[in-house]
């Protein structure tokens, strides 16, 4: 059953969505072997926006460095207001309703920003105003408020456009009520909860029973009374890990694949694949509440902390980075997504081991594991997204696992829309 609030969680994640969407590149570019989207499979999702490649992402070397701060006095342009209002309501062009409250005629805007109804009442001047749209690093070097101007969202004519716009909202406008901040991670326990994720159990078993092309399969190593390997309970809660042979971090997917090439003399199972998906979601299943345990010294202590860095690292067009939504602004909402809260003690840094997961966005997504829901998010933000596999992904997939350590493996699961039951 759906309540009224279900319309928050939804539409807002589509109005965030839908407003980073504009050029789709050439199917060519979106192959997964280029690192672009789409990658197929039942996690085949996102678009790359036309241009995106000129800006920084989160990869270790090389690329577009971030864009020096632009300092610049307002063009001598006339402002017009009903234009304004138009640019900064548009999802592709100013998107402030995304994190501001404005007029009174806005629609589930968002409270990461300040409330601007009535900013037209402080006395800013004009070229404090443009600095501000154009590139508010100038006043705050670590804002969540894009460099409209200086990354190339927004012209000087229609920055000056919307600093008329500002300067006509005079009546304050109080918050919109909200529905109950989510106290947990808001998702369906495949097998625990009767949800179609379920079946992501059984399909996952039978990829795991499926022989390679020496006849062996998984469970001819692993299925209980073998001795040629481990049994796996709790295996899964142990990764991502470094690994000594391929001295690296490795996720879990990546030790599957590695047995696949050793033990059944087979290729590893493209990463963002259903079947990649579904043997990692039944390998997790079998170490289900078990506790996280992931190790924190040695060499992956090193990983941990570039993991945390690039969680930190302000990329794209957009300039967000992960902490920016999940950290700084947790619990906060952007139009009618209110944001988890993923950090140390957060309400939601147990929310590594939900993945993979059968995740809904505006759109049905199937199920992606947690490196597919990382490149989702950098796709929706204007980064130019990395190879699932990536050292950077791997290690900040080790990072969010660990805030999770000691807490209960439950993927698969399926993401529980607000006011769902």
């Amino acid at each position: 059953m759906f309540n009224c609030n279900f319309r928050y969680r939804y539409l807002g994640l589509m109005s965030f969505v839908f407003s980073m969407t504009l050029v789709v590149l050439p199917a060519a570019a979106q192959d997964h072997s280029g690192g672009h989207m789409m990658h197929g499979g039942h996690g085949g999702h996102g678009m790359i926006i036309k241009g995106v490649e000129k800006f920084s992402t989160t990869a270790y070397e090389g690329g577009p460095k971030t864009r020096p701060v632009d300092r610049r006095p307002p063009p001598a342009m006339t402002g017009n207001p009903v234009e304004g209002k138009i640019l900064a309501f548009d999802r592709k062009k100013g998107r402030c309703l995304t994190c501001h409250i404005m007029g009174a005629d806005t629609d589930q805007p968002g409270n990461v920003g300040p409330n601007l109804s009535s900013y037209g009442t402080q006395g800013r001047s004009e070229a404090e105003v443009f600095q501000q749209v154009w590139d508010a690093r100038a006043n705050n070097q670590d804002t969540m408020m894009p460099p409209f101007g200086t990354n190339d969202l927004l012209t000087e004519q229609e920055v000056i456009h919307i600093v008329s716009y500002l300067k006509t909202l005079k009546t304050p406008v109080p918050e919109p009520a909200r529905p109950e901040a989510d106290d947990e991670i808001s998702i369906f326990v495949a097998g625990e909860d009767l949800t179609m994720a379920d079946i992501y159990i059984e399909q996952g078993e039978q990829v795991f029973k499926q022989p390679g092309n020496n006849g062996r399969s998984c469970k001819s190593c692993h299925a209980p009374g073998k001795k040629k390997g481990p049994e796996l309970v709790g295996v899964a809660a142990t990764y991502p890990k470094y690994d000594s042979n391929s001295e690296r971090i490795i996720s879990l997917e990546d030790r599957i694949g590695l047995c696949r090439d050793t033990y059944m003399n087979s290729d590893p199972y493209r990463l963002g694949s259903s079947n990649s998906n579904l043997l990692s979601s039944y390998v997790k299943f079998l170490s289900r509440r078990v506790p996280v345990n992931i190790v924190t010294d040695g060499p992956a202590a090193d990983a941990i902390e570039r993991g945390k860095s690039t969680f930190f690292k302000k990329t794209g067009q957009l300039n967000f980075s992960c902490a920016d939504c999940h950290n700084k602004a947790g619990g906060k909402w952007l139009r009618g997504q209110e944001l988890s809260i993923i950090k140390e003690g957060g309400v939601h840094s147990g929310t590594a081991p939900t993945w993979p997961r059968h995740f809904v966005a505006g759109h049905d997504l199937g199920l992606i594991s947690l490196q597919q829901r990382i490149r989702h998010c950098q796709t929706v933000t204007r980064t130019n997204p990395l190879k699932l596999g990536s050292q950077e992904y791997t290690e900040m997939e080790l990072y969010m696992t660990v805030l999770a350590n000691g807490q209960p493996m439950l993927a698969p699961t399926k993401s529980k829309l607000r006011g769902e039951e």
